[in-house]
């Protein structure tokens, strides 16, 4: 029972359902008491313990029907076969493998019962032949899900290991014993009708085994191949992000941005541990003689940066400049102090539009007033001198996307030296490679020396990486 409700645990984990060791052994406590018999008892009972919420109550029970299919189709059949047993009706031919609603040749079907009652029958030498012929339904769907356990069904990760691990519980079931056993009786002429029944039953067990995985994947693979799907899409170059995959793209921005705020823009404590603050320890009980009765540890603030971030929305770096006002948009309502700016040649302020407006009002406004035109960074950056110089302090953190590709133009450094004079700290996220800084009409060694940190952002892995670093000391 413990394996069991462990592995169905394990499902609503990989559903997406929050369930702690705690809860882990109060299921196991309850199925203990209420036992499995009983699927609705068990599924009300269990419910009450592992799902907390609405949304939580919905996924379990969709997991729960899942899980317990199998075991559904079990219990049933063994009532089945139990109450046959008490009319004195021969289990083995109940419920055959092969109905007469099967697809299979009918003289087949008629014909199995036959072959059944043939001595032949009763010859057969591997497990799996003998379970064939017998047709007992439940004891099959036992044996399958036994095979499928000792294979390690339920560490399989992608959509693209459910034929292998078919595979691997056909032949934990017997299946090369069988295939030999066939080739053998294929050889005498009078075994041909045999022959024919096991390969019906052979591919309809496959089939069987087929369902098993696939619903094992649905319960403990689905999760975890969005994880690696969402993982992988954490490396790709935002500017070869296509089209199909840009919601899922837009939702793990926002997941990432919320993070990061939850992490870093609180105050943390430190209480009874850490670090000893002797200063105060020794101040603090200068009236005892120097006798510690009272220590004081020292206490990290991590405060709310105030962020002025700049986006080039010039053709070049669009599509990047997007991902990062999208990551901007979803940090308003835990950096209350974040000014966003963008600029193709003129610059305008941002700010309001992500605090008003919904994600994608935000992100149409931005486009249509200043993406995709011309570059011009001495321009942009004589507008921002005029719109937000003066506002940045030694507690002003900027951060700008951009290129750096001028159209062979003036970059109006002295303005961004002056950024970097008054500012705490400068940021620049170029979304080009190291190797292609200061190539063509690049000037990016122009505004380098006025930046703290230089780094090279394509993918939302970097800028998870770089923010994340920057929030964290700030």
């Amino acid at each position: 029972m413990q394996q069991v409700i462990g592995d169905f645990i394990h499902a609503l984990r990989q559903a997406g359902l929050p369930v702690s060791p705690a809860e882990t052994l109060d299921a196991v406590n309850t199925a203990s008491l209420v036992g499995l018999d009983n699927r609705l008892v068990l599924k009300t009972a269990l419910g009450l313990t592992v799902a907390k919420t609405q949304e939580n109550k919905l996924q379990y029970d969709h997991v729960f029907d899942q899980f317990f299919h199998f075991a559904a189709q079990d219990m049933a059949a063994q009532e089945t076969d139990d109450a046959l047993e008490q009319d004195g009706t021969d289990i083995s031919t109940a419920e055959p493998l092969i109905s007469e609603n099967s697809n299979q040749d009918s003289s087949l079907v008629d014909g199995s019962s036959l072959v059944e009652d043939s001595p032949l029958a009763d010859t057969l030498q591997s497990p799996l032949a003998q379970q064939l012929m017998q047709g007992d339904q439940a004891a099959m769907s036992v044996a399958i899900a036994g095979a499928g356990n000792a294979v390690g069904v339920n560490q399989m990760q992608m959509f693209t290991q459910k034929p292998l691990f078919t595979f691997r519980i056909m032949q934990q079931m017997g299946m090369d014993a069988l295939n030999q056993e066939l080739r053998e009786l294929s050889q005498q002429e009078e075994n041909q009708s045999l022959v024919q029944l096991l390969k019906t039953r052979r591919n309809l067990l496959r089939e069987q085994v087929q369902d098993f995985v696939e619903q094992q994947y649905a319960l403990f693979a689905q999760a975890e191949g969005k994880k690696l799907r969402d993982s992988n899409l954490q490396k790709v170059r935002f500017t070869l992000v296509d089209y199909q995959s840009y919601d899922r793209m837009t939702g793990l921005v926002r997941k990432a941005a919320k993070q990061l705020a939850s992490l870093h823009s609180r105050r943390r404590k430190v209480t009874k541990r850490g670090m000893l603050d002797v200063r105060k320890t020794i101040a603090a009980n200068a009236a005892y003689d120097g006798v510690l009765f009272h220590t004081k540890w020292k206490s990290t603030r991590i405060d709310r940066p105030k962020i002025v971030a700049i986006c080039d929305v010039s053709g070049s770096v669009s599509r990047v400049a997007r991902f990062l006002l999208l990551f901007l948009y979803s940090l308003q309502d835990v950096l209350p102090r974040v000014r966003s700016f963008v600029f193709s040649g003129a610059m305008g302020e941002v700010t309001e539009y992500f605090e008003q407006d919904d994600l994608e009002t935000a992100m149409t406004k931005v486009m249509e007033g200043w993406a995709n035109r011309s570059t011009d960074y001495a321009m942009a950056l004589s507008d921002f001198e005029n719109l937000a110089l003066d506002d940045i302090d030694n507690k002003t953190t900027v951060i700008m996307l951009g290129d750096a590709r001028n159209n062979n133009g003036d970059g109006n450094v002295k303005v961004w030296e002056q950024v970097y004079r008054r500012s705490n700290r400068v940021l620049w996220l170029n979304p080009e490679g190291r190797g292609s800084w200061d190539t063509g009409d690049s000037i990016m060694a122009d505004y380098a020396p006025y930046c703290t940190q230089v780094e090279s952002c394509n993918s939302l892995r970097d800028l998870t990486r770089i923010l994340s670093g920057l929030l964290k000391n700030s």
